[in-house]
């Protein structure tokens, strides 16, 4: 994996979508435009063309807050010293007074902001609103006309107090964007696009030196101090950083940071700016890692292969979910409708991949506080893409309960068979019930994740084989949690992840229980169903409310765990303990399970009857017996009703 190569698609990608950048589409993320980025705004000020104050508030915290702002490669970065953003800027930039209603003295910041807004107001590349705004805080009356508006508060010295908060920091380190009021223009500054351009062509002018950028091979004004704020707007880590110039970023090998690797002003921005815009708009970001997928070559929507394969494809236009999951697919609850429904949208998108479609993937993990790892990156075209998400969706799925929904209001529930997210698998393997839901250390969910995305975009990569057994061993643990987290989020989700190993081998999961009818492991997990399934019946006695008298684990999950190492010696436990129960059964329902059982003995072979640990392949066998069974006891019962 090649950081470079991942910038250059990531550069290409920007290209492709250049036109977006800076435009607001119905609230959707914003493509920052080059040499802009973004900071959360406390205060709004207004002016008119000539620079006078209008007014002023304080704004409500929200994603309104969000800024677009004009920076240098110094502003941007900067995290002491003093570097001036040009147009939006903190109080102690902005403000020409904040000496005199502070006693800090920060003379020298506003002169730099000043001196640098002053230089953009009178150059050949400045706009109207440019000039307002350089007009207005030259007269360096900020922080009182903010005080006169009760933007600002005073302590009873006169002075700006940081005991006054403004969405949780103190008033004195409050940014401050402006609103320029006038017929001819736009009234935000943020949301001009002829100002991000007419900020972009002054930037650049001023631009010295040239070097070889290694990602476009041309000789371009290059940067060392490339942007922060990659999985969201408080981010700090940095893919590329070089300035720890005592320690081991590049000592050693180089002299200098330049020898290392060299990256162009414009491309780095590009590059920066893409991969912020496509996390924001389609990547997943959960337990500190940022994971992204996107065409790379036009707009396009992908599935969302980090969730279930129902969920993923949410975002995708074609698929209209009120239809597909209606209230008819939930009261039948077969799955049959729903499935149907759901391949024909699948289909209907597959058959738009273009041959010269292309789809990148990268996973980022945080190294450090300030540095971000790009562990894992691929590009591939856009139909083995595709190709490969059906092959994961179609061979590693179970039957299991899921939310589906776009909005909380609309969530429902519902039963059918889907692939399991890897955030689910990893919860699978390694996670822990200690409320409501399995919790995992998050490290350790990153990790995983990151091993099962080769599974999900190259056809043929199998599940790590550790990750299975781990997921194994929690599954034979049923005790240690609720019975709908074991069933629902463990069990199921560990049998697609082995139904997913065993199809890769050319294999059917439908036809499981006739291909391995004398397989040692499916033997023993079709008779702990049978018995587990005779005390469910046998204990749930309901009173003349109609509520179960006896509310308990089974003997089968209380001994699961011994009997996935130990059948032999524990079945016989189990059977010891079910005695009392089977006296509770009517005959014709005894009958029955000592024929389950019975059918299921007459194949068990006295030199597989013995203690040796069974394979993974015992929970599918005990899930679909187990469907089996309750099929059968729920039609016979039905039959006997009806007679």
């Amino acid at each position: 994996m090649s950081y470079l190569a991942l910038l250059k698609t990531l550069a290409d990608t920007y290209d492709v979508f250049a036109d977006q950048a800076g435009a607001d589409k119905n609230g959707q993320p914003v493509l920052l435009p080059i040499s802009h980025s973004t900071f959360n705004a406390q205060i709004e000020v207004a002016i008119d063309q000539d620079g006078n104050f209008q007014g002023a508030k304080k704004l409500e915290k929200g994603r309104d807050v969000v800024t677009i702002i004009p920076v240098t490669e110094d502003s941007a970065a900067r995290s002491s010293g003093i570097a001036p953003h040009p147009l939006c800027d903190k109080l102690c930039y902005a403000a020409g007074d904040y000496t005199l209603y502070t006693g800090d003295d920060k003379e020298a910041y506003f002169e730099a902001y000043i001196e640098l807004l002053r230089d953009w107001a009178e150059s050949e590349f400045t706009h109207p609103m440019v000039k307002a705004v350089y007009q207005y805080v030259n007269k360096k009356l900020l922080i009182q006309d903010l005080v006169m508006s009760k933007a600002l508060e005073l302590d009873e010295d006169g002075k700006l107090t940081d005991h006054v908060k403004i969405h949780g920091q103190g008033q004195t380190g409050a940014n401050v964007r402006f609103v320029v009021r006038g017929n001819s223009m736009p009234q935000e500054v943020w949301k001009n696009q002829e100002l991000y351009n007419r900020y972009c062509e002054f930037y650049k002018q001023k631009s010295e030196g040239k070097q070889l950028c290694y990602i476009s091979g041309d000789i371009v004004s290059c940067s060392d101090k490339h942007p922060s704020k990659i999985r969201n707007s408080g981010d700090k880590a940095k893919l590329l950083s070089g300035n720890d110039e005592s320690g081991f970023t590049y000592r050693g090998r180089f002299t200098s940071k330049e020898q290392a690797v060299t990256v162009g002003y414009d491309t780095s921005q590009k590059a920066h700016n893409a991969l912020r815009w496509l996390i924001q708009k389609q990547g997943y970001t959960r337990d500190e890692s940022a994971i992204v997928w996107w065409m790379t070559n036009r707009d396009m929507q992908l599935p969302d292969m980090m969730k279930d394969s129902v969920n993923a494809w949410q975002a995708v236009d074609d698929f209209d979910f009120d239809n597909i999951a209606s209230d008819e697919t939930v009261k039948r609850d077969t799955g049959k409708y729903f499935a149907e429904q759901f391949n024909n949208a699948v289909n209907g998108y597959a058959g738009k991949v273009r041959v010269d479609d292309r789809v990148a993937v990268a996973a980022l993990d945080a190294a450090t506080t300030g540095r971000l790892s790009a562990v894992y990156y691929d590009e591939m075209g856009g139909k083995q893409y595709i190709d490969a998400i059906l092959n994961w969706q179609q061979h590693c799925k179970w039957r299991r309960t899921i939310k589906l929904g776009r909005t909380e209001e609309s969530i429902k529930r519902i039963t059918c068979e889907c692939t399991p997210s890897p955030r689910d698998m990893a919860l699978a393997a390694f996670g822990v019930q200690r409320s409501e839901w399995l919790e995992a250390d998050g490290k350790l969910l990153r990790a995983t994740v990151k091993r099962l995305l080769p599974c999900i975009t190259k056809k043929g990569t199998p599940i790590p084989e550790d990750m299975i057994k781990a997921a194994v061993r929690r599954a034979s643990m049923p005790q240690t949690m609720s019975e709908f987290v074991w069933y629902n989020d463990v069990l199921c989700v560990v049998c697609a992840m082995i139904r997913y190993k065993y199809e890769q081998r050319g294999k059917a999961m439908e036809n499981f229980l006739n291909d391995n009818e004398n397989d040692r492991s499916v033997l023993f997990g079709r008779l702990l169903a049978v018995y587990d399934f005779m005390e469910q019946q046998a204990m749930f006695e309901y009173d003349e409310n109609g509520k179960v008298k006896e509310q308990r684990t089974t003997n089968a999950k209380r001994y699961w765990n011994a009997y996935s190492s130990r059948p032999a010696r524990t079945l016989k436990a189990i059977r010891q303990n079910l005695v009392p129960y089977e006296k509770k059964l009517k005959d014709y329902n005894r009958k029955r399970f000592e024929d389950w059982a019975g059918g299921i003995m007459m194949r068990m072979d006295r030199n597989i009857y013995d203690n040796t640990p069974l394979s993974e392949l015992y929970l599918p066998a005990y899930y679909q017996q187990m469907e089996w069974m309750k099929n059968e006891y729920w039609k016979k019962g039905e039959q006997e009703s009806a007679d």
